[in-house]
């Protein structure tokens, strides 16, 4: 069901990273930090040795081209600390503010320059190789890093979908579980300003070996780094070290409780997001879904039934509910059941070596990275990737077998096939997976941020024009500069933003009744001003407008969250769910007129028979079961294929009603005769009858049973094998002397609900 090649390589890239340095001079925050141009001594094209070679294509990725790293060195390492994400191995308390202007730049300037000193606030203006890997040797090149340990290749396979590793910086806004004291302004009368920074600084990198080498690698708990944003979050920063306007907290839409006595509770979609909304991880952790991604492997392997499941069936089910399970097994590494601990996280679906060229579905500029790519001979699409797990496992064109229990069949609902006596029909929906199930939900700065957020939950048009609060105003005061000869001056600039509501819905994406034109939330007003270090307190004001039932462009018919097809969600969903419910009542009463207790009881025991030993009835049944338990597996209750989906339906309340009970057992009808009946020892006698009806019979293998009273009881004497005709005879030759009671009898045959039926008797004198 599952086949990739592409994450072999980011998984064997692993294993080839190396570093150095003098002690007590290192750039940055870890002192074993390597380079990436040290790494492409054996992992870019055209070098020698087996590495692979994945240093080229990740020098074309986002993390290899990051366009904000210089800028964001050279900021203050105030409130969110940019630099922390978006350079290499970020020390804030490394950095020297100066006064230039009304911008504070670190000093002496460039990360290149400090590299000789090992001053440097970081090591790279990317997202390097070791941001990520641990590195190996202990090399020759002390401007590079150092490892002392020179083991790091030697991380297990299945770390490599530690979903910590990306954890770390896409998880805004997140904060460090500890503070850090950094260099204050040059000439500030405040004290050394604390800050907890909204990345995981210091978090170990892939690999990095536990203090006590006995202990083997590690794999570091991002909780233990990071405060990862949650629904019910806590706990939120320490107010000293994000005074000031220094940092914001992430907040969550809330939505009424379904008790009305109780509080509105947190949902995980963000109110106030970043450019590129880079919380996917808290999202993801966050699903809430029973079997979602993150907790994939866990919900699996808790269920009573794993335990009793064989080897073979477990790595088959590890194949979509484990990335760890894929890396091993990619890698052409021995994997078992017992050797997995993740479920599917980043790299299940992403690559980090190589952008790829699937683009995003709203920031056409983004590079999605998916291991679902063109290039590897797959269609431009993402939601290619989604199918490859969500489906039923039914082959396409084909259709489940009456009885079966046919699991999740998401890619079959939306190609329209796989239900029993249904036509095919596809899909307007087929392949929009992530136009619908994950559609841009934060602001920031005034615009909607395009990223596609990983929740994965459908967000109802209803769920999106509803969200409180309503409006949201933020207000952040941040120094922007202390300027030269006027220290007491302080320049301030007050951003005030009232947001409107979720930008978007999962309908909205494509349903925007507005002449295919696609909704586009936008400021309606905008004033910005450029601070003079002599100016006092500027206050820069930003005002967003939108309504559920206005457009972009102003369209009284339009509505950016699509609420004009909230009723038409609300009446199929409830109609499709309805009918569901009296199948299952209509299923229960057909298995009691079949014989059996319950619809559970009757599936059990029908599919159990060989399907040519089947009655219509038993068929009709079991068509029925498969029929809804593959709409009600699927989810959707009819919005991925409404035609499809109510075709299935409609066809499996009928297969139900029309399950007759069965007639009252009947016992075979059987004859039996003799040629003599009185003759002299040796002689043969012919044995003969006939065994109706015929067409009940597994034709030449019906066998009837001769039998003889003796003393009172009827034992076996003679076997004879009827014909299609249901004709049976036998010769005999009679070497004992004596009286023979003698009848033919059949056994009972559930398959075809024939009793046992016995002859006459016949009886043969022999002297």
């Amino acid at each position: 069901m599952f086949k990739r090649v592409t994450i072999v390589a980011l998984v064997v890239a692993a294993f080839v990273l190396v570093m150095a340095v003098p002690a007590l001079a290192f750039n940055g925050y870890r002192s074993d930090y390597t380079t990436s141009d040290y790494c492409s001594i054996c992992h870019k094209a055209g070098q020698p040795g087996s590495a692979p070679k994945v240093y080229d294509q990740w020098a074309l990725t986002k993390h290899g081209e990051d366009t904000e790293a210089a800028s964001a060195l050279t900021s203050l390492p105030y409130g969110s600390v940019c630099a922390g994400c978006h350079t290499a191995n970020y020390a804030p308390a490394k950095v020297t503010p100066s006064p230039s202007g009304t911008t504070y730049v670190a000093d002496p300037g460039t990360v290149t320059g400090d590299q000789a000193t090992g001053n440097s606030a970081a090591s790279e203006l990317d997202i390097g190789c070791s941001s990520c890997h641990y590195g190996a040797t202990t090399g020759d090149a002390p401007q590079y890093g150092n490892d002392s340990n020179d083991t790091a290749h030697m991380v297990p396979y299945g770390n490599m979908a530690d979903p910590g590793i990306c954890g770390a910086c896409h998880s805004r806004y997140s904060y460090t579980t500890q503070t850090i004291a950094v260099t204050p302004v040059p000439g500030a009368t405040a004290p050394t300003p604390l800050i907890q920074p909204q990345m995981a600084i210091g978090y170990p990198m892939l690999g990095s070996p536990a203090p006590s080498p006995s202990t083997g690698w590690n794999p570091a708990s991002l909780a233990d780094y990071l405060n990862v944003p949650h629904p019910g979050w806590t706990p939120t920063p320490n107010p000293s070290a994000t005074a000031g306007g220094f940092g914001k907290l992430m907040t969550y839409w809330k939505l009424p409780d379904a008790n009305p006595t109780a509080a509105a509770h947190d949902t995980p979609w963000q109110q106030i997001g970043h450019d590129g909304s880079a919380a996917q991880y808290p999202e993801w952790a966050s699903e809430g879904l029973a079997f979602g991604h993150a907790d994939a492997l866990t919900a699996l392997t808790s269920q009573p039934f794993w335990a009793s499941f064989p080897e073979s069936v477990k790595q088959s089910c590890l194949e979509c509910h484990s990335a760890d399970f894929r890396i091993m097994k990619e890698s052409g590494k021995s994997v078992t059941s017992a050797d997995v601990k993740y479920g599917i996280t980043c790299v299940g679906c992403h690559t980090p070596h190589d952008s790829g060229t699937a683009k995003g579905v709203w920031n056409g500029e983004f590079d999605d990275q998916v291991t679902v790519d063109p290039a590897n001979g797959s269609a431009a699409n993402g939601s290619n990737l989604c199918v490859e797990c969500h489906n039923g496992e039914i082959p396409a064109g084909s259709t489940a077998s009456p009885g079966a229990e046919v699991h999740h069949p998401m890619k079959e609902m939306m190609d329209g096939y796989g239900a029993i006596d249904v036509a095919s029909f596809p899909s307007v929906h087929k392949g929009k997976c992530i136009q619908c199930h994950m559609a841009p939900t934060s602001w920031s700065r005034g615009s909607v941020q395009l990223g596609a957020n990983h929740t994965f939950n459908i967000i109802t048009p209803e769920t999106a024009n509803d969200v409180l609060p309503i409006p949201v105003a933020t207000v952040a005061v941040k120094t922007t500069a202390t300027p030269s000869g006027s220290p007491t001056a302080v320049v301030t600039t007050t951003n005030t933003v009232t947001q409107d509501v979720m930008p978007y819905s999962a309908c909205s994406t494509c349903h925007n009744n507005n002449n295919g034109i696609k909704a586009t939330p936008v400021p309606v007003s905008s004033v910005t001003t450029t601070p003079s270090p002599a100016a006092s307190p500027i206050q820069v004001t930003v005002t967003v407008v939108q309504n559920a039932n206005q457009s972009a462009v102003g369209n009284s018919s339009g509505g950016d969250r699509a609420l004009w097809l909230q009723d038409t969600l609300d009446q199929r969903q409830s109609w499709t769910t309805a009918k569901i419910a009296e199948i299952h009542s209509e299923l229960n009463l057909a298995a009691v007129r079949l014989g059996y207790a319950d619809e559970t009881a009757a599936q059990t025991a029908l599919v159990a028979k060989a399907a040519a030993d089947r009655t219509t009835a038993e068929t009709s049944f079991l068509k029925a079961f498969t029929n809804v338990g593959y709409v009600e597996s699927e989810g959707s209750r009819g919005i991925h294929n409404w035609d499809y989906s109510r075709q299935i339906v409609n066809t499996a309340l009928f297969e139900a009603r029309s399950v007759e009970a069965q007639p009252a057992p009947a016992p075979w009808g059987v004859t039996f005769k003799a040629s003599k009946t009185s003759v002299k020892k040796g002689t043969k006698v012919s044995y003969s009858g006939t065994i109706a009806p015929a067409e009940a019979l597994a034709f030449g293998h019906a066998t009837v049973t001769l039998q003889r009273s003796q003393n009172g009881n009827w034992t076996k004497w003679k076997t004879v094998v009827c014909r299609a005709d249901g004709a049976y005879s036998i010769s005999v030759k009679m070497n004992g002397k004596g009286t023979y009671k003698l009848r033919a009898l059949m056994p009972a045959y559930n398959a075809h609900n024939m009793t046992q039926g016995n002859s006459g008797t016949v009886t043969v004198k022999v002297k």
